[in-house]
């Protein structure tokens, strides 16, 4: 209303040209484009009053159709928050069906929410309900055109988590069409072709991921995809060739390439590389592939890992090298030692069952069955 008093305030001030005059004192004169009015004071100011209440009561029903409409927004809202909460709590009691029942209703056409319509769509999948997770996933675009992007994601995720690949790809290609380089798009294909195994397409479009994925994740593939190579007896050069300048020397890659070199009797190379690499990196993955070399000589190759071991006497994977070293040497005390050290800094139910190997071998039945008891604990 701050514009009404600035209209009275012109009126009474400026665009009227209000003259007062002190030759009959309580008498104002008004002149107005050749028009002139003369009226008392008291009269003046009811009159300014009566404008004022005027205005503000054609303000008022020039507005209501908003004020009410914001009104019954408001009460749609605070509806739709009163039964997606009652649904919320009966989720969190057990009770599905209701649930799924209360936060349906609690998606409001005025004022759209979109946690309802979400959580809608996570309910239908979990119950596997597809042809309903595919309406509301319909109905969630056409209330939510702008953030389109941010619901294809939701539910790709979502699907991804639930194992429903074919589905979840179906979403990610919607994705990319719509946002042709949202990362979120990339990651999400990303996952989905390594669950699948679907290493060829995963190569055909590694410098693209190059540019979404962060270095660990693109290295780590990169290794899966070599050793399933490895596996499977194929050339390792298409897949060498694809390699991105930019994980080239990650110590992941770099595993990759030192097992294909082991994989063809490479030896001497695979040491040389390793010699260099593992001080520089202390990568797990590439000291416990120094255990695997057959040349050097096995001594040789355990005093280099007693010398690492002088300065990083705390690196379990060092000492878990060194007890394989000593047990391709029938060492087994020694390799009994390292393996315990190795399970002191760092525990894990694979170095339980080896350390029962290796008490087995050193007759010592008792504590076998411990350590494999050990490991059982740690596998649930």
């Amino acid at each position: 209303m701050k514009i009404v008093a600035v209209i009275i305030l012109l009126i009474s001030i400026g665009v009227v040209s209000a003259n007062y005059f002190l030759e009959d004192n309580g008498y104002v004169l008004l002149e107005f484009i050749g028009y002139s009015i003369e009226t008392s004071v008291p009269v003046f100011v009811l009159g300014l009053l009566g404008l004022y209440i005027c205005l503000r009561i054609i303000g008022l029903v020039w507005n209501s159709p908003n004020l009410i409409k914001e009104k019954l927004s408001k009460r749609s809202v605070h509806r739709s928050n009163k039964l997606l909460n009652e649904g919320l709590l009966m989720l969190a009691k057990g009770e599905q069906l209701k649930a799924r029942k209360k936060i349906k209703s609690a998606v409001s056409n005025t004022e759209p929410l979109l946690q309802s319509f979400l959580l809608n769509i996570e309910l239908s999948e979990a119950t596997g309900d597809h042809a309903s997770r595919e309406e509301w996933v319909e109905k969630s675009l056409n209330a939510f055109p702008k953030i389109k992007p941010y619901v294809l994601s939701f539910v790709a995720t979502l699907l991804i988590n639930s194992k429903n690949y074919i589905d979840a790809k179906v979403y990610v290609d919607q994705l990319l069409e719509i946002s042709p380089t949202n990362p979120a798009a990339y990651q999400l294909l990303f996952a989905i072709l390594v669950a699948t195994k679907d290493y060829g397409l995963v190569l055909r479009k590694v410098f693209e991921f190059d540019k979404h994925l962060d270095e660990d994740s693109l290295a780590d593939m990169i290794l899966e995809v070599i050793r399933d190579a490895l596996r499977n007896n194929k050339p390792l050069e298409p897949i060498l060739e694809r390699i991105p300048k930019s994980i080239e020397k990650h110590p992941l890659v770099m595993t990759g390439k030192i097992e294909g070199w082991l994989d063809n009797e490479e030896h001497i190379k695979a040491e040389a590389a390793l010699r260099k690499l593992i001080p520089n990196t202390w990568s797990k993955a590439l000291i416990l592939l120094y255990a695997d070399l057959s040349n050097p000589s096995i001594n040789e190759l355990s005093n280099r890992i007693d010398k690492w071991l002088d300065n990083r006497p705390r690196d379990a994977n060092l000492w878990l090298t060194a007890s394989r070293l000593a047990q391709r040497d029938g060492l087994w005390s020694k390799a009994k030692q390292c393996l315990e050290r190795s399970i002191e800094l760092s525990h894990s139910a694979s170095k339980y069952t080896e350390l029962a190997l290796v008490l087995s071998e050193l007759g010592e039945k008792e504590e076998a069955l411990t350590a494999l008891k050990s490991a059982r604990e740690l596998d649930k």
